[in-house]
């Protein structure tokens, strides 16, 4: 099995159900998540949205707070999306550190004539990555707790009275195929129409 595999939203979705048995609202969820990063694939230097990331913390958050509404997942995917910029971006700083630290052995061996042993250069970058990643995500996802602890009550009203549907809302996730297209006007067009789309469903 191909590892990247384990990333799709729609695999941790099944995982998550498996753990937590609410296997309907974990793949309707999931599936918004997998639509919406759909033109995410690493290709060269290309670091694409972490949609793990994006897609555990929606999962918690409906979780925790026991969302289950249409509108109530788009609110969350809203304010979950960042995060896959955000570990993106967090693996690419990775990427340039670990990059110093093997110039720096590089140059290290060459004066000592050592013996080239990259196995430890391997499980350093491993633990390093387990480590900063999964205290980053600690953090974020006790902040969007904390957060919605505070914002829940205030558009709960709005939530309750949404007439959105599961099928708007891939819709709306299906949207993120333009992405794929590279085009930056494309790029505003849906931001527009998720913020059309996201004021329409809460109204």
């Amino acid at each position: 099995m191909n590892a990247a595999l384990l990333e799709r939203p729609i695999v941790i979705g099944f995982f998550w159900a498996a753990v937590h048995g609410d296997l309907d609202a974990a793949l309707k969820l999931s599936l918004f998540y997998e639509l919406f990063w759909l033109d995410g694939i690493p290709a060269g230097t290309h670091i694409p949205p972490n949609a793990a990331a994006a897609t555990l913390a929606g999962l918690s958050l409906m979780y925790v707070f026991q969302l289950t509404s249409p509108a109530e997942a788009l609110f969350v995917a809203a304010t979950t999306g960042i995060l896959g910029r955000l570990f993106a971006a967090l693996e690419g700083a990775q990427r340039v550190m670990e990059n110093i630290v093997l110039s720096r052995y590089t140059a290290a061996r060459e004066r000592s004539r050592a013996p080239f042993s990259p196995a430890r250069l391997i499980r350093r970058a491993f633990l390093d990555m387990a480590v900063l990643n999964g205290v980053t995500f600690c953090v974020v996802l006790a902040a969007l707790v904390a957060l919605y602890h505070v914002l829940l009550p205030m558009v709960w009203p709005y939530l309750s009275s949404s007439g959105a549907t599961w099928s708007q809302l891939w819709i709306l996730g299906s949207l993120g195929g333009v992405l794929s297209l590279r085009y930056r006007p494309a790029y505003v067009a849906l931001a527009c129409g998720m913020a059309l789309t996201v004021v329409w469903c809460l109204v």
